[in-house]
């Protein structure tokens, strides 16, 4: 323990980074009369936590210390957050923090105060949960005395059903993720995706298995990235490029960008390692397979049954396989001196002039095998030493939790030095490579910085003007985060048990074996097999109704699985919003409140409307939310008092006791008539609902 001590104390003069004002420091002694010079983080369980300049936080014996130290470390009150869970994860946290309180200096802006516990778990509960935290979960975190408690619920929602969830969401509007999609389901998709994060794949590996899968799209799901555009390599590329490394690149598709160094030529040579790829889409299989099917669908004597059998046919068809030939072209249009309309296009990176290494180059373009290009590709997309890449994803996860990203927008990131903090960009990105983009370590690192736990900027910021982060923006939720929130309070933390597994139970029903070993005989049984099943499917988007789901289970007898149906109150289907059809249907809940149709990427709205208001008013959901048999109305109810029942009530809805003139007025109502229904209709029409504070 001596040795040990003498080397913590030892790195300290190891000092990094901007140096915090002096008044928050003092010099620690040891019972050996060496110093330390730390600012005090807490006391628990007899140890002593002090944070060094650099970031770092020591764990300390009391008893090592002087007597006048130790009598200090039980009287001080601590500064910052608290005690974290991992010091190395203090130490990093810290760093992000003096990049913003140096961005905030040179601005002559002064970070804001701390967030309030009662703010910090209702934020945090949303921002990696996806939801609002219940009644139990509130007072747990309220009632919890320890000073490590912040760091405590951040790595327990870091490993909870609802970081699945609301990260899912999140990605599913970033990549168009919808139920159909070239008239075929793509539920193996979504399944896949899940899969990923629940399993927490880096996130350069889920990108690579995106952008090299083959195979069939009810086998494989990782296809459905390609898959979602088949037949238009180039609008996917535009895609690819703006979603993954920021390259807003859309122009160059038709002509050489006015705004950005890309070129015409460069974006065809960049699409190039695309070109031995076919995406067969809706014109179905190719090949053996192709003929023994349609040799299948002959044998078939029924007319309606044939053409329920070339659906299948299309839907087996849905594929990404490699051709040995990279066949893209120049357009016909190509006006430019440097290639002649139609040439063949040879595979080309484009390169960044701040890249002065170009490591990601190294062994790219090498390759002479026209089926490897996309491999090649997604080795330099993906490269830790992609200069856009790991930031790319760093500033969305930055914007994901604090509202607004390092820089906007987030699919343009062509000139890191335009955003409002270059160096911390800079940082963010490395320090998305050295967690090996590790997303749930990266948000952890996020969301124990002192700049995430400060209490929200509320005033309205005005066009084009730069944010420094004094704390997260207030910030309208989601329309996944309302929904969960509006389930969260008539289900409980039991919504996140609901599964919908249907990629699985798809792809089962459609997936027809084509292999030569199959006689036709047996693809004739498998396809009345899988047309039966297509009916039990019911078509279009009730298909992935939870609601239906439960009913083909128990045709089925799956008793087990039967305990994953999610409630039905009022037509509603009460499961998490990552669970119920994507998109949902234009008139739900979730689409009134800004889901996108899964169109245009990143195209979700939290901006207010007039139907929103009339839909908290007098929709189904605040209808549900007032019913007897909801629990935020059971536990209330349950209360002794008509006080404590409004206690209940706003540690609910709002994770907070209500003040002394919100009780008062609450009281009175009660006693003058007002139901408990009436209550939660007006708790649930506050603009505090509503708002991630």
């Amino acid at each position: 323990m001596k040795t040990r001590l003498c080397l913590l104390l030892a790195s300290v003069l190891l000092v990094t980074g901007l140096q915090a004002d002096n008044e928050v420091y003092r010099t620690w002694t040891d019972t050996q009369g060496r110093k330390l010079e730390a600012t005090f983080r807490g006391i628990e369980n007899g140890n002593v936590f002090l944070q060094v300049r650099n970031g770092y936080v020591y764990r300390l014996s009391l008893d090592k210390l002087s007597a006048a130290d130790q009598e200090a470390a039980r009287t001080l009150k601590p500064e910052g957050l608290g005690i974290p869970s991992d010091p190395n994860l203090a130490q990093a946290a810290a760093q992000i923090d003096m990049l913003v309180e140096a961005g905030l200096k040179k601005v002559e802006q002064k970070p804001n105060p701390l967030a309030s516990d009662e703010q910090f778990v209702r934020r945090v509960f949303l921002d990696l949960a996806g939801r609002i935290p219940t009644r139990e979960e509130s007072l747990e975190f309220l009632n919890d005395t320890s000073l490590s408690k912040r760091a405590k619920v951040i790595d327990r929602l870091l490993e909870s059903e609802g970081y699945r969830s609301h990260l899912f969401n999140y990605f599913a509007d970033m990549l168009r993720m919808a139920d159909v999609a070239q008239k075929a389901r793509f539920y193996t998709y979504q399944d896949w995706l899940k899969g990923q994060i629940a399993e927490n794949v880096p996130w350069n590996k889920v990108v690579y298995s995106m952008m090299t899968a083959d195979g069939k799209l009810l086998e494989n799901g990782a296809t459905g990235y390609l898959l979602r555009d088949a037949g238009m390599r180039l609008d996917n590329l535009s895609l690819t490029l703006s979603t993954f490394i920021g390259a807003n690149v859309s122009c160059a598709q038709c002509h050489d960008h006015p705004f950005a160094d890309w070129t015409q030529r460069q974006f065809y040579e960049m699409a190039a390692f695309f070109g031995a790829t076919e995406t067969y889409g809706a014109r179905g299989a190719k090949g053996p397979e192709a003929q023994m099917m349609r040799k299948a669908l002959a044998s078939l004597d029924d007319k309606r049954m044939q053409q329920q059998a070339k659906n299948l046919l299309r839907v087996n068809g849905l594929a990404v396989n490699d051709s040995s030939t990279n066949d893209l072209k120049m357009p016909d249009d190509y006006k430019y001196p440097d290639a002649k309309p139609g040439d063949l296009v040879t595979p080309k990176l484009i390169t960044w002039s701040d890249d002065k290494a170009k490591k990601a180059y190294q062994g790219v373009q090498t390759t002479k095998n026209d089926e490897q290009l996309r491999e090649q590709f997604a080795k330099w997309m993906t490269s830790p030493d992609n200069p856009r890449f790991a930031m790319t994803i760093a500033n969305r996860m930055w914007k994901h939790i604090f509202g607004i990203g390092v820089k906007e927008p987030v699919t343009d990131i062509d000139d890191p030095n335009a955003s409002v903090n270059p160096a911390l960009l800079h940082h963010l990105a490395n320090e998305m490579v050295r967690l090996k983009f590790d997303l749930k370590q990266f948000l952890r690192v996020l969301c124990n910085t002192d700049t995430y736990q400060r209490e929200a900027t509320s005033h309205e910021l005005a066009d084009n003007t730069a944010y420094h982060f004094p704390g997260p923006i207030l910030r309208r939720m989601t329309a996944e985060q309302a929904w969960d929130s509006c389930a969260t309070l008539v289900v409980g933390a039991d919504v996140d048990k609901f599964k919908g597994h249907r990629g699985e139970t798809y792809a089962k029903a459609m997936n027809i074996d084509f292999s030569k070993e199959a006689s036709p005989d047996v693809v004739k049984g498998q396809i009345e097999n899988a047309i039966a099943s297509m009916r039990q499917f019911g078509g279009g988007k009730a298909a992935g109704n939870p609601k239906n789901r439960k009913k083909r289970m128990m045709n089925q007898g799956g008793e087990e699985d039967l305990t994953l149906a999610p409630p039905v109150r009022d037509g509603l289907v009460l499961a998490r919003a990552s669970e119920l059809p994507q998109p949902e249907k234009d008139q739900h809940f979730l689409r009134m409140f800004g889901q996108s149709d899964r169109q245009i990427a990143d195209s979700e709205s939290e901006e207010g409307s007039i139907p929103q208001v009339l839909m908290l008013m007098n929709g189904e959901a605040q209808r549900v939310i007032g019913q007897n048999d909801s629990l935020v109305v059971k536990t209330a109810s349950a209360q002794k008092t008509p006080e404590q029942q409004v206690e209940s009530l706003y540690l609910s809805f709002f994770s907070r006791k209500p003040k002394p003139d919100e009780l008062a007025t609450a009281t009175a109502g009660l006693s003058n008539g007002m139901t408990m229904r009436d209550l939660t209709w007006v708790l649930f029409n506050t603009r505090e609902f509503i708002f991630v504070e």
